[in-house]
């Protein structure tokens, strides 16, 4: 189990990595190899869920110094995991695609990895700070 003065200096990595892997959600419609979708499918699979995981980490840092709960950190943590799994579920379409061949590969990797950087964020963001796993319980009784 983590230590509640190892918990309060992760939250600053964890949001500073937010920020950073969801300006790279952002990215790959306005930049990099070119895929044949409609502007308003990149805008839901990269920009709604980059600035979701920008505005959670902003919130979460905030929040965070004013309250010190672990709990709310933890909804963070689920927030990002939310994002990326958005992210990657949206993708595998567009991956069966590159596997028959209809698709660059190139191209699927750039717009696919972000969603996976989103959702491994979310899961160790959400592991750290998750409740430990001994019974309320069994902690009152001793």
């Amino acid at each position: 189990m983590t230590s509640p003065a190892a918990r309060a200096a992760a939250l600053p990595m964890l949001a500073g990595a937010g920020l950073l892997v969801g300006a790279w959600a952002l990215l790959p419609p306005y930049t990099g190899p070119a895929l044949n979708t409609a502007d308003r499918v990149e805008f839901a699979d990269h920009v709604v869920p980059g600035v979701a995981v920008i505005a959670v980490s902003v919130a979460a840092l905030l929040l965070a110094r004013r309250h010190g709960n672990d709990n709310l950190s933890f909804a963070a943590g689920l927030g990002i995991v939310l994002s990326g799994f958005w992210m990657t579920t949206t993708h595998l379409p567009l991956v069966l695609q590159a596997a028959r061949g209809e698709a660059p590969w190139g191209a699927t990797i750039y717009h696919s990895l972000p969603g996976l950087a989103v959702l491994a964020l979310g899961v160790a963001w959400a592991a750290t700070y998750r409740s430990p796993s001994e019974p309320a319980n069994r902690r009152r009784l001793q």
